[in-house]
């Protein structure tokens, strides 16, 4: 595997997480709200003796404990490496089952001292050692630290705490992997010369995670559950179209609506109704525009279920992943046959390519609760210490006088105007668990140098894109603050890939180029793992 010596700049913001990002009741999903506590970490559960699998190109793989016990170790350096999660693990499982097998492997021809130490078997592959394959000619260690299958993993996911300090890259320190297709971010890391390879083995992976992790999403997901929830969060939506007989919106004729039609804002989450696997996402040829279908296993019974009319950003699982019940999966969007942001959802008993039903009568049957719109904060989240508090009304217009006068900047040493300060103060007010950073000092171009500008994280470090919990909290952050843009002063918003202005209100949230600043591509560019705020 070639080395490509690539530098890392430093981030220049660093937020701490924010804590019991969960007790945000007014806008989690009914089963999210039973408790302040983050759902249980990703960890090592007991190894089975073997495992058999199917690989995407219907090849079966079969596991030996050994290999197994291979992947609990990257499994297990996952979950203690901060910003990999399971979508990470996965990533790294795949690479490891293309590369070794999941063996550690000697090389006696290239190494000869390499057999003196615990292995799974002698390769070949020029000069390439262990789980992952790694090379010490290319600068991933020595032969002592490369034939140690923790230390691969650790340097596999990178990062600031991996082992290379960025070169050669781990996963972390390939810009946007959390976007990319799992395949491609194995590739970006291994760099090999038969890139179309691991894609094939992700199914796999995803049987070692169900068979070998437990918690956050792992631990058989996709097993038969009781749990569902409704598809979007309490007190967001609002019913506009029922399932049936009608004439169509947009084109008059009569039709039957094969689904349930919840109007909402334009970004709100879109939660996966119980837990299962993805099998299908992605744009589709009829007015449903981009469609997610989830296949389920609820009191026994296949079932799935559908989202549709999201944009293609929106669009936040990929087929094969497997979910929880009241995971973000996507964002409403208004694409396709439709006339405003809305969610069109299906079930579809039997599987993604049975027919529709009414979805209402079998989400009250499996006591989803929430039908009705009405936020159900849970007693259990009503005595959390931590909870958010919720907005009480409109924010108060600055009186403060000379509002480009300069104080100092609560979040640094330098300064800001006395009018970011007061935004920041009211957002603060409002939302306690949220982390700011706002003068720093850089391009003039930029408003943090200038002191009008503050940065926002939800939980999430910078560099991690913000998911699950925290999008949902960045999002009601952002949507307060677009709400009260004109009493605040508040210019423009970026945040997940958009820029909202005051002055172009009428045009929504449009695409973010980066502004000849930023690359849009990646996380931090694409404000994917913060919220920027510019005041007027």
């Amino acid at each position: 595997m070639p080395k490509f010596a690539v530098g890392i700049g430093l981030l220049v913001l660093l937020f701490g997480p924010a804590s019991c990002l969960l007790a945000v009741a007014t806008v989690m999903n009914p089963a999210a709200q039973a408790s302040c506590l983050a759902p249980p970490p990703l960890s090592v559960g007991a190894v089975p003796g073997q495992l058999t699998a199917t690989a995407a190109d219907g090849t079966r793989v079969a596991l030996s404990r050994a290999q197994l016990i291979n992947a609990a170790t990257i499994i297990d350096v996952g979950a203690k490496t901060d910003g990999i999660g399971r979508d990470g693990i996965r990533i790294a499982l795949m690479a490891a089952l293309t590369e070794s097998s999941l063996k550690v492997l000697a090389n006696t021809g290239a190494y000869p001292e390499s057999a003196r130490y615990p292995n799974d078997g002698d390769g070949g592959d020029h000069d390439s050692l262990g789980l992952f394959q790694m090379r010490p000619s290319t600068g991933w260690g020595t032969v002592a630290q490369l034939m140690d299958a923790g230390y691969q993993a650790r340097a596999f996911y990178g990062g600031p705490t991996g082992p290379n300090r960025g070169s050669p890259r781990g996963l972390l320190d390939i810009p946007g992997w959390a976007t990319m297709p799992p395949g491609a971010a194995a590739q970006a890391v291994e760099v090999s010369a038969y890139p179309d390879r691991y894609a094939n083995f992700a199914p796999v992976a995803d049987a070692i995670l169900d068979a070998v992790a437990v918690g956050s999403g792992g631990g058989r997901a996709g097993a038969s559950t009781s749990e569902v929830v409704f598809p979007l969060p309490a007190g967001t939506w609002r019913r506009t179209s029922i399932f049936g007989p009608r004439a169509d919106p947009i084109t008059g004729d009569f039709t039957t609506h094969t689904g349930v039609d919840y109007a909402a804002p334009l970004g709100t989450p879109i939660l996966a109704v119980a837990a299962g696997r993805v099998a299908f996402a992605g744009a589709v040829s009829s007015g449903y525009a981009h469609l997610i279908l989830i296949e389920h296993q609820v009191g026994g019974r296949t079932v799935a279920s559908g989202y549709a009319h999201m944009y293609a950003e929106g669009v936040d699982v990929r087929v094969g992943q497997r979910v929880a019940a009241g995971q973000r999966i996507g964002a409403v969007g208004s694409d396709g046959k439709s006339t405003g942001p809305h969610l069109h959802f299906e079930i579809r008993p039997g599987g993604a390519d049975s027919a529709a039903i009414d979805p209402e009568p079998w989400l009250r049957e499996h006591r989803a609760g929430n039908l009705d719109g009405a936020a159900a904060a849970s007693d259990a989240a009503a005595d959390c210490s931590q909870e958010e508090p919720a907005p009480q009304g409109p924010a108060p217009a600055y009186d403060g006088g000379q509002p480009n006068r300069m104080v100092d900047d609560p979040t640094s040493s330098g300064q800001i105007t006395a009018r970011t300060a007061y935004v920041l103060a009211q957002i603060r007010q409002r939302f306690s668990n949220s982390s700011w950073a706002c003068w720093r000092a850089g391009d003039s171009r930029s408003e943090h140098p200038k002191g009008r500008a503050c940065d926002g994280t939800f939980g999430n470090a910078i560099g991690q894109a913000a998911t699950g919990a925290a999008l949902e909290f960045g999002w009601r952050v952002t949507n307060w603050l677009r709400t009260n843009a004109r009493t605040l002063g508040v210019e423009y918003l970026i945040w997940q890939g958009r820029i909202w202005s005051l002055a172009r209100d009428a045009e929504g949230w449009r695409s973010y180029d980066g502004g000849g600043m930023h690359d849009p591509t990646s996380i931090t560019g694409a404000h994917r793992d913060h919220l920027h705020v510019t005041v007027t």
